[in-house]
């Protein structure tokens, strides 16, 4: 799950805005949209709910400090928000933490044919997890992981 360096120096500079709020970074992503550059940065609480206060002073804490630094030089829009039901899965410590959920992961390269696997996350180590699909395991590196996410079904 490597990471473009801009992405790498914001959570740098936001990483220490996060853990006084009692947050944590789930995802950072930085994409050019129909409405311009957007920096979209996904906080959950350490403990218990996030609430719209707290994203609300997250996210006054966080432009401060990014227009403090010029990490982006040109126009973009900022969005501060919770990762939501069907939160990303970013790092190994969120794969180990979701162990026994279901989840959705597309790979950089295919394995045994394919690149997208829908399943319970079985096992999750510090380089790797496996997914099992179908009463099959995957064993998948963390660098192989173009997109993850918890995977939510709903039956009416």
């Amino acid at each position: 799950m490597n990471r473009e360096p801009r992405i790498e120096k914001i959570e740098k500079l936001i990483e220490p805005i996060a853990e006084r709020e009692g947050l944590e970074i789930v995802d950072i992503e930085l994409k050019r949209e129909a409405i311009g550059l957007v920096l979209r940065i996904y906080l959950d609480a350490r403990e218990g709910k996030v609430n719209l206060d707290t994203l609300a002073k997250a996210s006054e804490l966080i432009g401060s400090i990014l227009d403090k630094e010029d990490v982006i030089r040109q126009k973009y829009t900022l969005e501060v928000s919770s990762p939501g039901i069907e939160r990303p899965l970013t790092k190994p410590e969120h794969f180990k933490r979701f162990v026994g959920s279901k989840v959705l992961v597309k790979t950089k390269n295919p394995i045994e044919g394919r690149k997208k696997f829908k399943g319970l996350l079985a096992e999750a180590g510090d380089e790797s997890f496996v997914i099992e699909t179908n009463s099959e395991g995957y064993k998948i590196s963390y660098s192989n992981v173009a997109k993850a996410r918890l995977h939510v079904e709903i039956e009416f």
